[in-house]
């Protein structure tokens, strides 16, 4: 090899950080860079080691931020620096994640691998309550993309669901009632849909319905992306909630702050109970500040949370005054053993 850079591609799998596999955790951890995406979740981030620098490449299916050849060439510019780099990507690498484009784009120069992460359409459907493939309904699942090219369904195999499978559709949200009127014109009026909004966090968001309802009821619950649509009979595995969804904290959004340095793994483990956690640590840091100043102001702005969790009352003064907002002294609990 010509450099001395090495590339991992991880994949983040699709929002709660506890389906991230080991192996994806200790490489974060050893990166001197990361280029992440938009969707994956930005508190594994915080695993980075102090000095790590952090990329944001993200694009949404409505503006690009950053195109694939300039993704491409930050990539290589940072590997041949020497550094490991961690090219971190929602859901797993090869499936709808441009991977090839990105291994291609290293010419050889440089060592790389590849961890695999969790699918969103697996996380979709399984924290929603039914599987993709099951012996009574659907012997086998279909991915595809449902983002249409040059307006045009043809890429879409709506040949898995004449056969009897599932069909799990990814950024497919703009195309939906484009992809419900041509199923419509073949298939049973009752088939079922599910689509899941934000499959696996805390505000995750799942609707039911069949081809003749599915789009009013995501107007109806205001589901927009990222989101899996998910079409076949699998879907009436479904009992009422799923096991997920009856997470004592399945909802709720809470926030951690300290000035103290938090043991981001623990804010990890609290995903176990079903709401969506963030954290913010080291307020009197001014290098730890700056390294993730854009990150917690988007958060920030974002979501509005249940709870804030501090130390002490002096650091949600000090978290008030850095990011210009007021807290509700109701949602505000105070726990001095944070950093113990």
């Amino acid at each position: 090899m010509d450099g001395l850079g090495k590339v991992v591609f991880i994949g983040a799998g699709p929002g709660d950080p506890g389906l991230v596999s080991y192996k994806a955790i200790r490489r974060i951890k050893q990166a001197d860079v990361i280029i992440y995406d938009r969707l994956v979740n930005p508190i594994l981030l915080q695993l980075s080691k102090r000095e790590c620098e952090l990329i944001y490449v993200g694009k949404n299916p409505d503006v690009k931020y950053k195109a694939q050849d300039e993704i491409n060439r930050i990539i290589n510019e940072k590997a041949a620096l020497g550094h490991t780099v961690v090219r971190l990507k929602g859901g797993d690498p090869g499936i709808f994640g441009r991977l090839s484009e990105e291994v291609d784009s290293l010419e050889g120069k440089y060592l790389y691998e590849v961890i695999p992460g969790i699918t969103s359409a697996s996380a979709a459907a399984l924290y929603s309550g039914f599987p993709l493939t099951d012996r009574a309904h659907a012997p086998h699942v279909t991915f595809s993309t449902g983002h249409l090219q040059k307006d045009s369904l043809k890429e879409i195999d709506f040949q898995a669901l004449a056969k009897g499978g599932t069909l799990a559709l990814y950024m497919g949200m703009k195309a939906l009632p484009e992809i419900v009127e041509v199923l419509s014109k073949d298939m049973d009026a009752h088939l079922k849909v599910a689509v899941v909004g934000n499959a696996s966090y805390g505000y995750q968001k799942t609707v039911i319905g069949d081809l003749s309802t599915i789009n009013n009821l995501v107007i109806e619950h205001k589901v927009t992306h990222p989101a899996m649509i998910i079409i076949g009979d699998v879907i009436n595995v479904r009992e009422g909630l799923s096991w997920y969804e009856t997470l004592p904290e399945f909802g709720m959004r809470k926030l951690v702050v300290s000035k103290g340095k938090l043991d981001i793994e623990t804010i990890l483990e609290m995903y176990d109970n079903g709401g969506f956690y963030y954290a913010i640590d080291q307020l009197n840091d001014d290098d730890i500040q700056e390294k993730y100043q854009t990150i917690h102001s988007e958060i920030l702005s974002i979501h509005g949370f249940d709870e804030v969790i501090t130390d002490d009352m002096e650091t949600v003064s000090l978290l008030e005054s850095q990011f210009n907002i007021k807290i509700n002294p109701s949602k505000i609990k105070v726990n001095a053993s944070l950093n113990s």
